[in-house]
This record gives C-alpha cells, structure tokens and sequence, in this order.
C-alpha cells in the first residue's frame, strides 16, 4: 500500500471513533462501526503475505454477521411495544461478542493468526476492540457474566502448551477483555485505564518481535539479544499481571470493586485463569533463563549491561504500582 492511501485509511479509522465516541443514537453507532470494518481492512492488507487476503476475507465475513446481528437487534426492537426487552439486549451483546472475537465466538481470530502480522495483531487486539466495549457499556449486563466466565476460563486452558506466540497472545488478550468486561459489569470505568495500560505494554511487546522476526517460542533463544530477552521477560511479568508491574495495577483495582461487592466466587475464578495464564508465561521464561543461562551470566571478561532506554521502560512498568501501594 502506498504511504498516502495508508495515510487516508489511518484518517478514516480516526474518524470512525471520534463518530462512535460522539453517537447518540444506535443507527450512527452502526455506521461508525462500518466505516472502522472499510477502513482497517485495507490497512491488514499485506502484499508481501500471501494469505493476507485470506485474513481480510475471515475478517470481512465475520464482521458483516456481526453488524448484520447488530442491525436485527434494532429493527427488533423497534417493532415491540414494551420496554426492557431481554432479546434486544441479548442480540446485541453476541454481535458485539462476535466482533471482540470472545468464547465461544472465538475461532474466526485463531484462524486469523497464522495469516497475520504483528503490527496488525496489535489493532486487532487493542484499539479494534474499542468499539464492541463502548457499546457494551451502554447495554443491559445481565447475561454478560456468563460471556466472562466462559471466555476467562477458555482462554486461561487453551494457552497452555501453545508454541505459536501470535495465538499465546491472542489466548492472553482474551483474558484480559474479560476482565475489562467484569469491570463493565460492575459499571466501572476502570476498563479505560485497563486498556491504556495494556495498550502500551503490548506495543512495547509487539515492537520487539517485529524488530527480531520472530513467530515462535524456540525463535526467541536464537534471534533476540540479552536485553530484549531480558525486556521480554519484563513485559512477560507485567502482562500476566504479576505484582509489582503496571498490569496488576487495573486487575488490582477491579479486584477491589469485587470485594466490596462480595462477588468473591467470580473473583476466585479470574484469578485461578490469572494464575494459569501467569504459569505459561512463566514456563516460557524458564524456557529462555535455562537455555541461555551462560549467556546471562555477568563476568568480568564480557559485561553485559541494559541500556538506558531499557532500563526506563522498566522502571516505567514498575514505579507506578509501587507509588500507588505507598499511597493506599
């Protein structure tokens, strides 16, 4: 794609939410949404790929059932003669399920990762997903706990063993919708701060394997450098939420809410699926220390130091969990 036709599509993805944010009627919110699908497919267009037009079409068909679902649900409820109507809502919410892409709506994304690149997985996961929540948010939330259930659970089960690190991620970022949707169902605000936060570290985490090439867990011990492999352990930590790093900061918070709340049964469940999400995450830094356990040794001989960017973004993803325990 050309620089200036990318510049355009960039221009009308921007436009589609600045639409959605200021809708105020479900038909404008529809028409934002298709304007988003027009112009983030030629965007996933990659000509290098030669499955990228097989990714578009996946993408295309499932986002056209979806809006095709949500357009139902309008007509629907404006053809019935009394408020509150449960089926509006229920439609409404698995079209926007099918478009985040969330158990047992699922398998369209799993199908996307082995024809996709790591700079369009990055939209896909964060600022695609914008949209759906936004609407979600402006629902009834009845049947939504049963949506969060299933996909924390699925997704915490289905990346284990996993070797392919498109579909580790893609399993992660389920996970941690479904948390966004629990701070939803609570009606707090809190998702907002959750996605910024996961927004940023998954940027840093995707820049790293796009500079190394890399796909799978093995490509990680022999295209990476000591101070990426020491980052990506970092960000490791930090995205499966693990204290003292940025990414416990929201799940912290949303916690809290769940306490006061005594919602401690579905409190138990999210953090069990934490907890295994943290176990493979944890399994492939292990993987990488004992590999390369020469290489991380700091003799006299060879010193090898962090450099100055590296170390910031540490200190980034830790000093605000720590000086936000110093205040509570």
């Amino acid at each position: 794609m050309k620089n200036s036709s990318y510049i355009m599509f960039t221009m009308m993805l921007m436009f589609s939410y600045m639409m959605m944010i200021s809708s105020n009627n479900w038909l404008s919110m529809w028409m934002s949404m298709e304007i988003n699908l027009i112009s983030f497919m030629p965007i996933m267009y990659n000509n290098k790929n030669i499955y990228a037009s097989e990714s578009m079409m996946i993408y295309f068909i499932v986002q056209t059932m979806s809006s095709i679902l949500f357009l139902f649900s309008l007509i629907y409820s404006n053809m019935i003669l009394y408020k509150n109507n449960y089926i509006f809502h229920i439609f409404m919410m698995i079209s926007m399920m099918i478009k985040l892409g969330m158990p047992p709506f699922h398998l369209w994304s799993i199908l996307m990762m082995k024809k996709m690149k790591w700079i369009t997985l990055y939209f896909l996961l964060t600022i695609q997903k914008i949209m759906p929540i936004i609407i979600l948010s402006m629902i009834m939330k009845n049947f939504m706990m049963i949506f969060i259930m299933l996909s924390t659970m699925i997704s915490s089960i289905s990346g284990i063993n996993q070797t392919n690190l498109l579909k580790i991620i893609l399993y992660s970022s389920i996970n941690h919708s479904s948390w966004m949707m629990m701070s939803l169902f609570y009606e707090n605000n809190m998702w907002m701060m959750y996605m910024l936060i996961y927004m940023l570290i998954l940027f840093m985490f995707v820049n790293i394997m796009k500079k190394n090439n890399i796909m799978f867990i093995n490509q990680m011990n022999m295209n990476m450098n000591l101070e990426n492999k020491i980052m990506i352990m970092i960000l490791f930590l930090s995205l499966s939420g693990l204290p003292p790093f940025i990414g416990f900061l929201p799940k912290w918070m949303i916690i809290q809410t769940m306490i006061n709340l005594k919602s401690y049964l579905f409190m138990l469940i999210m953090l069990m699926s934490s907890l295994i999400i943290m176990y493979f995450y944890l399994q492939i830094i292990m993987n990488m220390l004992m590999i390369n356990y020469n290489l991380m040794k700091w003799n006299n001989k060879k010193k090898k130091s962090l450099s100055l960017f590296n170390m910031n973004m540490i200190l980034n993803l830790m000093m605000p969990i720590i000086l936000l325990m110093n205040f509570m």
